[in-house]
């Protein structure tokens, strides 16, 4: 862990079922902690209940584990990651740990809507990519092509994946960072037999080698010859690079208002320089309590120690420091820069945090926020069966809402009404098995659309409450996707509204009530009471009349009042949320299915035939997909797969 050359931090990212899991157990073999013979089919970083009955993983999973060559000793953290769309937000938290992915792309399957996401998300985090194209056995068995056509849909991945590292990676990473066969960041192999070839195998076979092993039911020839665990690390220990090059890479790009001295140690990866961590995860124990996932960027954190949250200002004391393999914990002295670490005792912290030293002259640095690609646009309402279970449940899911990105939920203050929030209804049938594991029984509400109000055009305004006490004067727009936090923002949220305050008289009790007088009114629109989305607010000036009116009485409903005028003068509208739809089919389903998705109102964009399978894709309405699941099934006999991906929202009103 003190050899910062010998450590590799790296996640595995794909579409679900590319084979993710699989493939993390023969690294799992490799580091000893599992038989040879159970690589490949354990599913050993599937441990929950749910992922073994669902066959998919929902969670993020890490371990540290050693592997040895022949003249020296690597720790390689793994973060194996969901490949399901509604768990996408984990994928986000956890490649902020790490310093390099490896992409599983399915070789029947190809790049599909998941595949983008992933390999956005990784660019976004300044992660350098190895590709790992899986189940090519399925191409020989399964599809029976030919070596020529095998080749050229190797070569098409390779491209297509390329093309992507291209569009979403910083100008100074799109060429070094394509993936290659001849510089081995590309593999080829199938993680269920357990082989793998690149160019660091002992020899590269032919591929009418690889065809006949196949034809003859020789797999056990290629294993032994091929071994997936050979390739797999070496071509991780020469590729992704240690902490000191990733965080040289990649810390400008993830930090924000960093000072020179900040800048310089997390360069380094300086186990003496000032402890700078973020918590990248977040997990619940009963008996410890929340179980922060960190990345220790820069110094050295030790049991006891103090640390300053950034956010919020408070000092927690770190009662723990271990590592996580699996579900266990173990228990460790101290952890330096460029390690992946559990640390148990810090308080009111949320996944994204800044954590450095209790020291006056603390570092000037906040990592930015993770970035999520989907939004919660799915509720339900819950309601304990018993009035007594209320208390409990609420604190379940505070807790859950911590934990789970893109989880959130809100009480109706006037009626009681508990509402959950997801990105999907996967996501939210999870939610609803941690509360039966609570022994709490709810009656749940069938799923509803989150429809948004969303102003158009640029407002100034300028509005006296009904008293004369206060003046207010506005600016209200349509936030960006680039927008940036400035010194002037001082609240922002998922739904992309920033609030930024200039020229007021700005204390601290001041800018609360502002704040609280912004989330009051993007709580509930003017048109019809949908929450607002993409507004920014700027406060110009807010004048007292009367002294001393600076008051919640008076500032709550002028705020509230002066923003609803400024949207309805907006040309505000009502909003629907959109996914891009991928619907994987037998070819001889196609008809019946595409008629189900014409039927609901779906853009189709593309249809793409697979030898026997056929790939439709396009956009629906969220409220239009959740009528669709059980046309989808009856079409297609049950053999339709289909991925929903949020991609926004469009004018509906």
């Amino acid at each position: 862990m003190n050899n910062k050359n010998n450590i590799r931090n790296v996640s595995i990212v794909s579409h679900v079922d590319h084979g993710k899991t699989t493939l993390s157990d023969h690294l799992l073999q490799a580091g000893g902690l599992i038989s040879r013979t159970m690589a490949g089919t354990a599913r050993a970083l599937d441990y929950l209940e749910e992922e073994q009955k669902r066959g998919i993983t929902i969670k993020t999973a890490n371990i540290s584990l050693l592997y040895n060559t022949e003249d020296n000793d690597f720790l390689i953290n793994l973060v194996d990651t969901p490949g399901h769309v509604d768990f996408s937000g984990m994928v986000s938290q956890a490649l902020r740990l790490v310093d390099g992915v490896v992409i599983v792309v399915d070789a029947v399957e190809q790049v599909m809507a998941q595949t983008e996401s992933v390999i956005k998300q990784a660019m976004n985090e300044c992660l350098r990519p190895i590709l790992f194209i899986n189940k090519v056995d399925r191409l020989i068995n399964e599809l029976k092509l030919p070596k020529n056509e095998i080749e050229t849909r190797l070569n098409n991945i390779i491209q297509m994946v390329n093309e992507l590292i291209e569009q979403y990676s910083l100008k100074q990473f799109k060429q070094d960072w394509k993936v290659r066969f001849d510089n081995g960041t590309v593999l080829i192999g199938s993680a269920l037999n357990g082989w793998a070839i690149s160019v660091f195998s002992k020899n590269i076979p032919p591929f009418e080698e690889i065809i006949h092993h196949h034809l003859e039911n020789q797999i056990k020839v290629l294993k032994s010859e091929y071994p997936i665990i050979d390739s797999f690390m070496k071509s991780i220990i020469q590729n992704i690079p240690n902490p000191q090059i990733g965080q040289k890479n990649r810390s400008k790009f993830i930090t924000q208002f960093i000072d020179q001295k900040a800048e310089d140690s997390l360069s380094n990866c300086d186990d003496k320089g000032p402890t700078i961590i973020c918590l990248g995860k977040l997990l619940h124990e009963d008996n410890r309590g929340l179980i922060a996932v960190t990345r220790i960027f820069s110094g050295l954190v030790k049991s006891g120690s103090s640390l300053r949250n950034r956010r919020t200002g408070n000092i927690s004391r770190i009662q723990q420091v271990c590592i996580y393999k699996g579900q266990s914990l173990m228990t460790i002295d101290s952890v330096g820069a460029g390690n992946i670490a559990v640390l148990i005792g810090l308080k009111d912290i949320q996944i994204g945090d800044t954590f450095v030293d209790d020291i006056p002259d603390f570092p000037n640095i906040m990592f930015k926020q993770i970035p999520y690609l989907q939004e919660s646009v799915i509720s339900q309402r819950i309601e304990p069966k018993k009035v007594s279970d209320i208390p409990k449940l609420t604190k379940i899911l505070e807790i859950l809402s911590l934990i789970k990105p893109n989880f959130h939920y809100n009480v109706d203050e006037n009626t009681g009404e508990i509402k959950i929030f997801g990105i999907g209804e996967l996501q939210l049938e999870i939610i609803q098995g941690e509360i039966q594991k609570a022994n709490i029984t709810v009656e749940v509400s069938n799923p509803e659309v989150t429809l948004v109000e969303q102003i158009d055009k640029e407002v100034f305004l300028q509005k006296k409450d009904q008293l004369e006490f206060l003046q207010i004067t506005i600016k209200c727009k349509q936030s960006t996707e680039d927008m940036e936090k400035t010194k002037d923002c001082v609240y922002s949220d998922y739904r992309d509204n920033y609030l930024e305050v200039k020229r007021v008289n700005t204390t601290e009790e001041n800018l609360d009530l502002i704040r609280v007088g912004f989330k009051n009114a993007i709580l509930r629109g003017p048109l019809r009471g949908y929450p607002i989305r993409k507004l920014h607010l700027t406060v110009e000036d807010i004048e007292e009349l009367e002294p001393d009116s600076f008051r919640y009485e008076f500032i709550i409903p002028l705020l509230r009042n002066v923003i609803h005028e400024a949207m309805i003068n907006g040309n505000i509208g009502i909003y629907e949320p959109i996914y891009k739809f991928t619907i994987n089919i037998p070819t001889h389903y196609l008809g019946p299915v595409l008629t189900v998705v014409q039927r609901f109102g779906s853009e189709i964009e593309d249809t793409e035939h697979l030898a026997s399978k056929s790939i439709i894709k396009g956009e629906i309405s969220v409220e239009s997909s959740l009528q669709t699941a059980s046309e989808l099934r009856a079409a297609s006999e049950g053999y339709a797969f289909w991925q929903f991906e949020f991609m926004g929202y469009k004018r509906k009103i």
